[in-house]
């Protein structure tokens, strides 16, 4: 919506309010409408509508949301410590937490195998700027591991040695097919290895 384009405060407060047209709000635009078309209204400026339409719609205890958004934040598979930090600090600003309160928040919502990484140095890191480098360096690491696994083997076909059904798992010896039991054959000549 163009501000300019309207010829009084009026008009853009009407404009505003034909957007409201489910359940409630529906129902507390066509009264306000009303209200406004009568020339009764409590506001006179867009700006009063937005105000009157978040203290009438909007979430009267933000931190309390804010609290529970955080402690049910989770950095799970597939997202970068940068995507979890960001999410995190989105909704961190809004709780009035402490330092520490936040560094603990931030730890619980962290993925187990980056937490065992972390315990299993000599030292915690300290203050949340630490935990955010330590943390964004174990993910770099993790992500570049799993690259590096995926080009030394791009495609590689796995195949569990109870799935091969040309060799004997229990023992160290050749298959019926006279293969090794890491190896499994593919039509007449091909072999696939076995991890």
């Amino acid at each position: 919506m163009q501000i300019n384009t309207f010829a009084n405060e009026r008009m853009k407060i009407l404009y505003a309010l034909s957007f409201m047209h489910r359940g409630m709000a529906q129902v507390w635009a066509a009264n306000e409408t009303s209200v406004v078309l009568a020339n009764t209204s409590t506001f006179n400026t867009l700006e009063g509508l937005l105000t009157s339409i978040e203290g009438t719609f909007g979430n009267p205890d933000k931190e309390r949301m804010a609290h529970a958004q955080l402690h049910a934040l989770r950095m799970t598979p597939g997202m970068t410590a940068e995507e979890y930090m960001a999410n995190f600090e989105m909704i961190s600003g809004r709780t009035g937490f402490n330092d520490a309160a936040l560094e603990d928040a931030y730890v619980q919502g962290l993925p187990q195998s980056i937490l065992l990484k972390v315990y299993s140095q000599t030292s915690l890191p300290s203050g949340m700027d630490n935990w955010k480098a330590v943390v964004h360096n174990l993910d770099c690491l993790q992500r570049g591991y799993a690259e590096l696994k995926q080009s030394i083997r791009p495609n590689r076909v796995t195949i569990s040695p109870e799935e091969c059904p040309c060799c004997h798992p229990s023992t160290g010896h050749l298959g019926a097919n006279g293969h090794r039991p890491e190896q499994a054959q593919v039509g007449n000549s091909q072999l696939l290895q076995l991890q």
